[in-house]
């Protein structure tokens, strides 16, 4: 792989092209290349196939193929037919909460490479989301649009691995019915952690009275429903204090607090400042 210049995004660690190489084996060298990072790792395969592989998985891929690796997962890859594809390494703590939905599965399997296999169209869509991402990150001129741009391309790309992910077959899953109806009910909180949205409608999308889902949920999450809202709340607050210069009365608003002095009062509670002395402290 080829390193492009680090241009100290904040978001962006590095962005990484395959080469149209196979390794050999006589050449002593480059079969398997093994290591780890302390950031998410994002990587599409444009072309030929090989095999990535962790402690527990050895996961075979190819043309379509995106993979992610979570922080500090020890991996390796090899290239078993000429392959041509992109990595992106970052922060997903540096994205908007509602990109982060994929990550809570991370949080719970670190010891797990995820795989999706993405259709033509999505393929292209794709290859061209993290081509524009690869454009504006080796770009000399860094502005907001391009910082917006990049999050979005990147954010394009992890929609399109979401849309198309599905679980390795070769991994032992427990899921049950409520597991499955929890994790639904993850992806549609993190969708709409801005809104007025309630236990009671979440359970009845699902069939379930409020008090049977707050059961099953704080199980499964280890914290309630509503302070599972609560805390996206104030991690996507924090994110717009330290990149935005919005004022704290909008941040409060757009996360979904009805009220400044509600969101003031959760955020010292669980930060211990106020948003101001955080944004002081974080900038």
């Amino acid at each position: 792989m080829r390193d492009m210049p680090n241009n100290n995004t904040s978001l962006i660690v590095s962005i990484e092209r395959f080469k149209p190489n196979l390794f050999h084996l006589e050449q002593g060298e480059g079969l398997f290349k093994s290591h780890s990072h302390d950031y998410n790792e994002l990587t599409l395969i444009l072309d030929g196939e090989g095999y990535y592989s962790s402690p527990e998985q050895n996961v075979k891929v190819g043309k379509g193929d995106m993979i992610m690796i979570p922080p500090a997962l020890h991996h390796g890859y090899v290239c078993t037919d000429p392959w041509q594809g992109i990595s992106v390494h970052f922060y997903h703590d540096q994205l908007p909460v509602h990109s982060r939905y994929l990550f809570h599965a991370q949080d719970h399997q670190r010891d797990r490479i995820q795989t999706a296999h993405l259709s033509k169209d999505s393929l292209r869509w794709a290859e061209v989301s993290l081509s524009q991402l690869e454009k504006e990150w080796r770009s000399d001129k860094k502005n907001i649009d391009s910082s917006q741009l990049m999050r979005l391309a990147l954010e394009t790309s992890l929609c399109l691995f979401q849309q198309n992910h599905s679980l390795d077959s070769s991994y032992p899953v427990h899921h049950t019915t409520s597991q499955e109806i929890i994790q639904e009910v993850l992806k549609e909180i993190h969708s709409a952690y801005y809104t007025p949205i309630t236990v009671s409608e979440l359970a009845s999308r699902h069939f379930l009275s409020a008090s049977n889902l707050r059961k099953k949920f704080t199980e499964t999450v280890g914290v309630s429903p509503k302070q599972y809202i609560i805390n996206l709340r104030l991690i996507e607050a924090k994110r717009l204090l330290q990149q935005t210069n919005k004022a704290v009365e909008m941040i409060s608003s757009e996360v979904g607090f009805t009220s400044s002095s509600r969101f003031y009062d959760f955020f010292v509670k669980s930060v211990g400042v106020t948003p101001l002395e955080w944004r002081m402290q974080n900038n």
